[in-house]
């Protein structure tokens, strides 16, 4: 007989509790709207799982590591049981360093212990739940920003005056939304697990939760205060929310929330009956080398690279390649990325510590043996960009040109995509 499913969601505020701040290359001085932890705790028998999402852009390794351990010495979850992701919201506080903007340190340490805050919450209020899982399609919300010039080479998120030479995007996008509804036995609605792939860039250099945020605000709106939702920011590396090919588009966190909270909302109508809520984990770690820096430094003095990337970034000194090296050095040319996978009934979720490529996630929905599987960037950590090989063969684009967000080698993807594919098989 199938151990019964306990449920916890829980919210817990992480604006900075004071301004200003230092922010995403900027200094932010006003809250437009609030940031939060959202975290979701599930338990079958002796085995628990959490996840926590954060309104911020991007969750260092040694943080998520730090939230799992003040977690696990509070409550009976194991740390490596814990995912910690961040919906990649730009409009945040300086969780990471970058030249001429260290890192918040004070704001991570409150980051921190808000964070294991929420899990907590979650944990201490777990009762009788059950999960149903559904799929549906969203075309008006993303977009890839990446395009083709008509020199071979290519653009990433192109002004006005780079349209003339623009070709096409080089790829489609990712449209599915995977929504996992949990309710209590008699039918109340506990939360939600929304999982949808696009970059969050509104608001950057003032403090808000963004669209992530705003989808979040509108569920609860419709659904009651009690609900809660962790939104898991899917393969969205070159996935954005503007359509630049048509620049007169709304493009608002009002227009990209409220859509999406209306697309959840068609699903978790037409939602089937609760399945199988089997709740399990399993993670694996390696190592992937980094880029040949002394190549890309070369290979950046080319024109057609230096052209197409973008060059506020080139001004304020962030290609570093000197750094680089230094960094390969010291870290034995290479790092540690782990990759994790949990079920959660007729849902299996892959979690990837990087801004991963769209065309990786759809790699692994089309190979995953599970019909209901989803893919989690910006988890357990970060190791930049992560683009597909063919992505690598055309000069320029800020997601492929070497850099401090770019740095592992072009086989990443696939690594990442290959070891998530052999634990959801045995998951």
């Amino acid at each position: 007989m199938t151990t019964s499913l306990l449920a916890g969601f829980a919210d817990v505020e992480i604006t900075p509790p004071t301004l200003p701040v230092r922010a995403y290359r900027a200094i932010a001085s006003e809250v437009l709207d609030p940031l939060y932890a959202h975290a979701a705790v599930f338990r079958q028998g002796p085995t628990a799982l959490a996840m926590v999402s954060l309104d911020v852009v991007i969750v260092e390794q040694e943080v998520a590591q730090a939230i799992r351990r003040l977690v696990a010495s509070q409550r009976d979850l194991p740390a490596g049981n814990i995912l910690v992701c961040a919906t990649h919201n730009h409009s945040c506080p300086a969780v990471i360093a970058r030249p001429g903007f260290p890192r918040a340190d004070d704001y991570v340490a409150f980051m921190v212990e808000r964070a294991a805050e929420a899990v907590i919450a979650a944990y201490d209020r777990l009762t009788a739940a059950t999960v149903s899982v559904r799929s549906g399609l969203e075309h008006r919300l993303s977009f890839n920003r990446r395009f083709i010039t008509r020199d071979g080479c290519v653009v990433t998120s192109p002004r006005a005056s780079d349209l003339p030479r623009v070709l096409c995007n080089e790829n489609v996008i990712d449209p599915e939304v995977g929504v996992v509804r949990v309710s209590s036995p008699d039918g109340r609605l506990l939360g939600l697990l929304v999982n949808f792939g696009c970059h969050a860039c509104h608001h950057g250099g003032r403090l808000s939760a963004g669209y992530p945020g705003e989808l979040c605000r509108r569920l609860k709106e419709r659904l009651g205060t009690e609900c809660g939702t962790v939104f898991l920011n899917g393969a969205c590396g070159n996935v954005y929310h503007g359509d630049f090919l048509n620049p007169h588009l709304e493009n608002t966190k009002e227009r990209t929330g409220g859509l999406l909270a209306e697309t959840v909302l068609g699903l978790l109508s037409e939602m089937p009956a609760p399945a199988d809520a089997s709740v399990r984990v399993l993670s694996t770690r390696f190592r992937i080398p980094y880029r040949d820096f002394v190549e890309a430094e070369r290979l950046f003095d080319d024109p057609a690279v230096r052209g197409n990337v973008f060059r506020a970034l080139i001004m304020d000194g962030w290609y570093d390649y000197p750094a680089l090296q230094r960094m390969a050095q010291a870290n034995q040319g290479g790092e540690e990325v782990e990759i994790q996978v949990f079920r959660l009934g007729e849902a299996v979720f892959a979690a990837i510590p990087a801004e991963y490529f769209m065309e990786h996630g759809l790699r692994i929905k089309e190979l995953s043996p599970v019909e209901r599987t989803y893919v989690v960037s910006l988890a357990n950590g970060w190791v930049g960009y992560i683009p597909t090989k063919n992505a690598f063969q055309r000069k320029g684009g800020h997601e492929t040109t070497a850099a401090l967000w770019s740095k592992m080698c072009q086989e990443a993807g696939d690594m990442m995509a290959d070891a998530a594919l052999e634990l959801i098989r045995k998951i």
